[in-house]
C-alpha cells in the first residue's frame, strides 16, 4: 500500500493537482469564511442569527450581509473558472500564459446562458469540469501549433455553448436529484453523497440545505406532536443529517480532530486549525482542496466510511429506542453533535450518540492521516 501511496504522490497527476489547487487556497480559505459568517450568522436561519438575534441590535447588518455575499461570490463563485486557468497553466510545457487565457474564456463561454448570463458551473459545481477542461486545453496545447489550437478550442466551444443554448441547456454542470429514503436507500445515498463530493461534484445533500423537509420530515413531526409514534425512522433527515455531517460531506470534523492529534506535519496541522472554525458550520471546502480529499483515492475510504459509521450508529441507536428520533428543524449550520441535540428536542441519549458518532469518525480518519503523514510531501 505504501508504494502504491508513494507512487501517487509522485506521480504527474498529483503534481498536477498539487499545481492547479494550492494557489487556490488563499482564496477558498477567505470566501469560505466569509460564507461561513454569511450563512451562521447574516442569513434568516443562521444558528448564531437565530439564538442572538444579531439582525437585531448589529448597525450595519444589511450591508455587512451584502459584503459578505460579494465576497463569496465572487471567490467561491468563481472557483470552477480558477481551477480550469490553472489546470491548463499545469499542463501546458509550451505557452502556459496562453493556456490560462484559452482555458478561462472557453470555460466562461461553456457556462454562459442563452440570456448571456454566468451560470452556476462556474463556482463549486464546476470543480471538476473545470479541472477536465483545463487539462484538455493544456494537453491540446502542447501538441499543435499553439495559436492555432487556441483559436480552435474558442470556436468549437463557441459552437457547443450554442448547440446547448438551442436546446435550452442553462449549464454544464451535472446535478443530481432523487434521494431514497430508508434502510439501504439511506445507506447508498450516503455513499453516493461522499463520492460526488470527493469527484468535485455537487453532492446529493447539501449540508447548508434546509435540515428536516419534505413529506416523511412533516408526518414525523406531526406524529411527535400528536404523541404518536414517528412513522418514518429511518431517513436522512433522521441519521444522517443530524449524525454524519459534522463539518461537512465526509463527516470531515473528525478528520480535523484526527490531523490536529496525529499529524506532525506544520502545513497539514495550519491547515486543520484554518479549517476547524467553519468546520463547526459544516464547510469543509478548505480541505477539500488544500489537504487534499479531492480525488485522492486513499482518502476516499474514510471520507466514505466516517459518515458510514456514524449513519449505522444513529440507526442502532434509534432501532433499540436508546434515543428519540429528530424531528425537529433547527438552522443546518448549527454546530457539530449540537445539531442532533436540537434536531431531537435537547435528548441527552442522542447527544452522546453523537458525540460517539464524531469519536468513530476520528478513529476512521486516524491511520489514513498517518499513513498520509509517512509518503505524501508536506506542500
Amino acid at each position: 500500500m505504501k508504494k502504491l501511496l508513494h507512487r501517487y504522490f509522485h506521480s504527474r497527476f498529483y503534481e498536477i493537482l498539487t499545481a492547479t489547487f494550492q494557489p487556490l487556497l488563499p482564496l477558498v480559505l477567505l470566501g469560505t469564511y466569509a460564507q461561513a459568517l454569511l450563512v451562521a450568522a447574516f442569513s434568516r436561519n443562521g444558528f448564531f442569527t437565530e439564538v442572538f438575534g444579531i439582525k437585531s441590535w448589529l448597525p450595519g447588518y444589511a450591508l455587512i450581509r451584502q459584503g459578505l455575499s460579494m465576497l463569496t461570490a465572487y471567490t467561491l463563485g468563481l472557483l470552477g473558472l480558477l481551477t480550469a486557468i490553472f489546470a491548463a497553466r499545469a499542463v501546458a510545457r509550451r505557452n502556459p500564459t496562453l493556456a490560462m487565457l484559452v482555458a478561462g474564456v472557453g470555460f466562461l463561454v461553456l457556462n454562459t446562458t442563452r440570456l448571456a448570463m454566468l451560470g452556476p458551473g462556474l463556482g463549486l459545481g464546476g470543480l471538476l469540469m473545470g479541472l477536465v477542461f483545463g487539462l484538455l486545453v493544456g494537453w491540446l496545447l502542447n501538441l499543435a501549433r499553439p495559436r492555432l489550437t487556441a483559436s480552435l478550442i474558442i470556436i468549437f466551444a463557441v459552437a457547443i455553448r450554442l448547440g446547448l443554448n438551442a436546446l435550452a441547456v442553462g449549464e454544464i454542470s451535472p446535478s443530481f436529484t432523487g434521494i431514497p429514503h430508508g434502510g439501504v436507500g439511506v445507506l447508498l445515498a450516503v455513499i453516493a453523497n461522499s463520492v460526488l463530493a470527493w469527484f468535485g461534484l455537487t453532492p446529493l445533500i447539501d449540508p447548508l440545505s434546509p435540515l428536516l423537509t419534505g413529506p416523511t420530515a412533516t408526518a414525523n413531526l406531526t406524529a411527535v406532536l400528536a404523541h404518536k409514534t414517528v412513522p418514518y425512522l429511518t431517513t436522512i433527515g433522521t441519521l444522517y443529517r443530524p449524525f454524519a455531517l459534522f463539518g461537512g460531506v465526509g463527516g470531515t470534523l473528525g478528520l480535523i480532530i484526527a490531523i490536529l492529534l496525529a499529524d506532525r506535519r506544520r502545513t497539514q496541522r495550519q491547515l486543520a486549525k484554518w479549517s476547524l472554525v467553519p468546520g463547526l458550520v459544516n464547510l469543509n471546502l478548505p480541505l477539500l482542496v488544500g489537504y487534499p480529499l479531492l480525488l485522492n483515492p486513499l482518502m476516499l475510504i474514510p471520507f466514505t466510511l466516517a459518515p458510514l459509521a456514524a449513519t449505522a450508529l444513529a440507526w442502532v441507536a434509534l432501532h433499540l429506542h436508546l434515543m428519540t428520533a429528530a424531528v425537529y428543524h433547527v438552522p443546518a449550520t448549527t454546530p457539530g453533535p449540537m445539531l442532533a441535540w436540537l434536531a431531537t428536542n435537547g435528548n441527552w441519549p442522542a447527544l452522546i450518540v453523537a458525540v460517539i458518532g464524531l469519536a468513530a469518525s476520528v478513529a476512521i480518519y486516524w491511520p489514513f492521516v498517518k499513513m498520509l503523514e509517512e509518503v505524501a510531501p508536506d506542500v
